[in-house]
């Protein structure tokens, strides 16, 4: 993609976009194109020409909704962004089909954009390697576990080099925003987000949910440092002193904080975010019931299924074996 400062200059410029939906959610593939065609209407020429492609060539059923394509895999057409769309599993025919179209439009150095469960499948197709990236938050067990050679992150969305992953949903604006201005600069991004009231767009960092107490742990440093440090240290759990230490506090003071803002102990949320950890894990990873323990920093079995009873009223076993039984698609998606 051409530097921020040569896109802002080269406004006579049409950029090409391939939206290309393999089973996605309709209301984000909407909300990725739709600052583009925004820029169009602001501009005092078309800025982006948007060609629609679906796997099968005829159209997205998922979307339930009548999407012309204007362009097929089989096309030897290149893009300049590549807006790929996927909130489901994809293992169809023509999946061999997509990658080769993705390493085509890689080779000649198209700015490669997946939402929601799709950086799933730009990393089956080789493109993600040595990359970070991220995605819907429910496909990142999976994502970890099959692709160990990508750095994944929980997070909005990433843009790293020619390859941009993004949470999907709501994010996709975001991500697109973001797109928008490193093609056409700031101003253009500014116009967009009034004509569309979205002035507050969310920078990729932004986290992509909330497990316990919001932004409660925002409302002071300490506590903001502590729950990093919980999220990110779960397959081998700090001591409470030890997180302390990192806080740059006693475990007395760190106590006293918790107390004061969330009304627990350091240890009870702690224990929230590991067993958060294993549900995600039970669900949408192929590591067996006793790994998701040992992935959640639990010593033995026995402790683990304890601590998951305790909160949740079942076994980790039940509990994986409730949702597999809840039909093909459990609460809206079958992921890898």
């Amino acid at each position: 993609m051409q530097s921020h400062e040569r896109a802002h200059l080269d406004m006579q410029r049409t950029f090409s976009i391939a939206l290309v939906c393999v089973e996605p959610a309709l209301h984000a593939t909407l909300l990725s194109i739709e600052p583009f065609r925004a820029a169009n209407r602001l501009s005092q020429s078309p800025l982006f020409r948007i060609d629609f492609l679906s796997e099968d060539n005829d159209r997205s059923a998922s979307l339930d909704k009548v999407l012309p394509c204007t362009a097929s895999l089989d096309d030897g057409r290149a893009y300049d962004l590549v807006l790929l769309h996927s909130s489901y599993e994809f293992s169809g025919h023509r999946k061999s089909a997509l990658f080769r179209w993705l390493r085509r439009q890689a080779a000649s150095r198209a700015q490669i954009c997946a939402f929601d469960a799709a950086p799933l499948l730009l990393a089956e197709a080789g493109l993600l390697k040595g990359y970070r990236a991220t995605s819907h938050w429910s496909t990142i067990p999976s994502f970890r576990e099959r692709h160990p050679d990508t750095d994944v992150v929980e997070q909005l969305f990433v843009v790293d080099r020619d390859r941009s992953t993004c949470a999907g949903q709501l994010a996709s604006l975001d991500l697109s925003l973001d797109l928008l201005e490193r093609f056409c600069g700031r101003a253009m991004k500014e116009l967009v987000t009034n004509e569309i009231v979205y002035p507050a767009a969310r920078s990729g960092a932004s986290v992509q949910r909330q497990i316990v107490n919001g932004p409660i742990w925002q409302t002071n440093p300490v506590l903001a440092r502590a729950q990093k440090l919980m999220q990110e240290m779960i397959e081998e759990p700090l001591s409470i002193e030890e997180l302390a230490g990192h806080c740059g506090i006693s475990a007395r003071e760190l106590q006293y904080l918790f107390r004061k803002y969330l009304k627990a102990s350091p240890k009870s949320h702690y224990l929230t975010f590991r067993l958060q950890r294993a549900k995600e894990l039970l669900l949408y990873s192929g590591l067996s019931v006793g790994e998701t323990g040992l992935a959640c920093g639990f010593s033995s079995p026995g402790s683990y299924f304890r601590a998951f009873r305790a909160r949740y009223k079942t076994s980790p076993a039940s509990y994986r074996k409730a949702f597999r039984e809840n039909g093909d698609r459990p609460d809206g998606r079958r992921l890898y």
